[in-house]
């Protein structure tokens, strides 16, 4: 029998990893819990999408209930993962798609006090009991983790390439820029960004709340921090810095490094290449692509090869991600393999 899904907060991630699911049918969508209490208001936006079309099946509601190609969902509207009773429901895994920090306390107690299985958050966090990056950290794992982060989009697209060259090369130092689409938190207009880990919250970056349309706005990142925690061994070595940028999707990594076994181009071109052969979650381009062409892209990130390049001692790799539907995929593909853990 499929294990039994919920999905807590249906924004961006959330509306994604149902979609995902649905087209996959790797876990049985039981129900969907979200601040939002118009369910209707919901049901819209899972079925016209800005950034991926409309949906292809039918999408309706029942009292409380969404309705996807004839597949009932339970829906509800609470603040707290606590204030459902997910036995109730038979729910073996739920996905915290919320992006709120007070839910992972909740999780921990949910875990202790219902017969949920595993809660994945879906950003990074000291409280979970392990992050995970699909390909990169994931037989850690054990029955005994039950609050599984799934790191942040940014990790699961940069950490398989720093991994690979780090254990055939080694790296010594090197610097990560991240050029970011804008996320929902970000105004239209300059006015004061609200955090949405701590609702209510302003950020004390003010850049951050101007006009997201507008500006390439500079911001600190938590890319290589959530990395470390997958890759210890390179904490410290890597400064990052980012740009929130006025696209809607797709972002890039721009990474510098300064290996101790510095590789020819050529070699280096093949030693990727044949990783991301034998990975299900990294693949290479050789075309003269740009950002849109990797919307809807599944895999956790795209070399350009175009842009590999050696030169004085140094190595400049450039990576593409779509940061919504790449990282949703993972968050299934963790779903999963937590799934076979606990059988």
């Amino acid at each position: 029998m499929k294990k039994r899904l919920a999905i807590n907060g249906f924004g961006r991630i959330g509306r994604s990893i149902a979609k995902i699911n649905f087209n996959n049918e790797d876990f049985d969508l039981i129900a969907i819990n979200d601040t939002n209490p118009y369910l209707e208001n919901m049901a819209y936006l899972f079925k016209y999408d800005s950034t991926y079309g409309v949906y292809p099946g039918s999408v309706s509601t029942s009292e409380s209930q969404l309705i996807v190609s004839d597949k009932c969902i339970a829906y509800s509207s609470h603040s707290s993962l606590t204030d459902m009773d997910w036995d109730s429901l038979g729910i073996d895994i739920i996905i915290d798609a919320s992006g709120v920090a007070a839910n992972i306390d909740a999780a921990k107690q949910l875990v202790n006090n219902s017969n949920v299985e595993n809660i994945i958050i879906t950003h990074s966090t000291d409280k979970s009991d392990k992050e995970i990056i699909m390909g990169v950290n994931e037989q850690c794992l054990t029955k005994n983790d039950h609050v599984i982060s799934n790191s942040i989009c940014d990790a699961n697209a940069i950490a398989h390439v720093l991994m690979w060259l780090d254990n055939e090369y080694l790296i010594e130092t090197g610097s990560l820029t991240t050029l970011h689409p804008w996320l929902s938190y970000q105004n239209l207009t300059d006015s004061p960004s609200i955090s949405q880990n701590t609702p209510g919250s302003v950020w004390q970056g003010f850049s951050l709340g101007r006009s997201s349309t507008n500006s390439l706005i500079p911001k600190n990142t938590t890319a290589m921090s959530a990395i470390e925690k997958a890759l210890p061994q390179l904490q410290g070595k890597i400064m990052s810095f980012s740009y929130r940028i006025p696209t809607n999707i797709v972002a890039t990594a721009d990474i510098t490094l300064k290996l101790v076994n510095t590789p020819s181009t050529e070699l280096l071109k093949n030693f990727l290449t044949t990783k991301a052969e034998n990975s299900p979650f990294v693949r290479i381009n050789e075309e003269p692509l740009v950002s849109i062409d990797y919307e809807n892209e599944t895999h956790s990130c795209v070399i350009d090869m175009p842009w590999l390049k050696v030169e004085n001692g140094l190595v400049k790799i450039v990576l593409w991600y779509d940061n919504e539907w790449g990282y949703s995929s993972r968050t299934i593909d963790l779903a999963k393999h937590l799934s076979e853990i606990s059988c």
